[in-house]
């Protein structure tokens, strides 16, 4: 016995139930608020001078407090150098957790 009903298959699909089958993982932003304590920015600005001359500004930045935690300039930023200034930031074993930058290459073996 028909009823002359026509459903569509994406009717059906809708209706059905979806089965899972892993738990979902954690999101981006998820993983950034959970571990925003333990989380540090760092990056290299350039900035040009009235004589047209390239600085070097090396920023650290807190994301928890969103703060500039250390800074410094320099004409010509080496690896060494730039290592030296995230052990100037984070004095007497303080490092944060998770330390974010780009892959720029004048960060070095060092760093």
């Amino acid at each position: 016995m028909s009823l002359c009903i026509v459903v569509s298959e994406r009717t059906v699909s809708n209706l059905l139930r979806r089965h899972r089958r892993k738990p979902p993982s954690q999101t981006w932003r998820t993983f950034i608020n959970n571990h925003m304590s333990d989380m540090v920015g760092v990056d290299f600005l350039v900035v040009p001078t009235i004589r047209f001359h390239l600085l070097f500004v090396f920023v650290v930045l807190s994301h928890a407090r969103r703060r500039v935690v250390h800074f410094n300039v320099t004409a010509n930023p080496t690896d060494e150098w730039t290592t030296q200034q995230v052990i100037e930031a984070f004095p007497w074993d303080t490092a944060p957790r998770f330390l974010l930058r780009d892959r720029d290459s004048i960060y070095g073996d060092w760093f």
